[in-house]
């Protein structure tokens, strides 16, 4: 064998031995990567998770919230027309109740009501309904005892308002501290 043989070989099998280095570091290198890309990936599915969980919670908490402000709004309602037919059956013996009420207090009472009627509801074409007369005040156009049996719907529409509006304001806490 000649010296340029040998060196020949050994020129050989130090490329051989670089190229299979790199080949085995290449494999490190791929290994590296994907045990990266998977801790990554699986961070992204926690952070997701916690997102979904999180959701889950606001979504239950506002459903309770409804669900609370929905059954008081029943029992104040019922309990609103068991006081109307007290009302009504005290009235009903009264004679102060037949009594009219001043006829421009009357239209300022129905002009205010078709107001807030017409603020709250969408355009709608038409008179609103006129005022339900009794038989009993046919000359008025709002008799006391009329005038009364407002006053409990009203408060208990008030009440149900305020309800709603403490169940949003709870709402919106529970969605600040999340």
């Amino acid at each position: 064998m000649s010296i340029l043989s040998g060196w020949k070989i050994t020129v050989l099998a130090l490329l051989a031995g670089i190229a299979i280095g790199w080949y085995v570091q290449g494999l490190r290198w791929d290994a590296d990567v994907a045990e990266r890309g998977k801790k990554a990936s699986d961070a992204i599915n926690a952070g997701q998770q916690a997102v979904i969980a999180g959701q889950a919670f606001q979504f239950q908490r506002f459903n309770e919230i409804a669900r609370q402000a929905n059954q008081y709004g029943t029992n104040i309602k019922a309990q609103s027309d068991e006081k109307q037919i007290v009302y009504r059956t005290i009235i009903k013996r009264d004679p102060a109740g037949r009594q009219c009420v001043p006829d421009d207090v009357a239209s300022r009472l129905l002009d205010y009501t078709n107001d807030i009627r017409a603020s709250a509801m969408h355009a709608v074409t038409g008179k609103s309904d006129p005022i339900s007369v009794s038989p009993i005040a046919t000359a008025c156009r709002l008799t006391y005892a009329q005038a009364v049996y407002w006053i409990d719907p009203l408060l208990t529409a008030i009440d149900l308002a305020n309800s709603q509006l403490a169940g949003i304001r709870e709402a919106e806490l529970t969605r600040a501290s999340h």
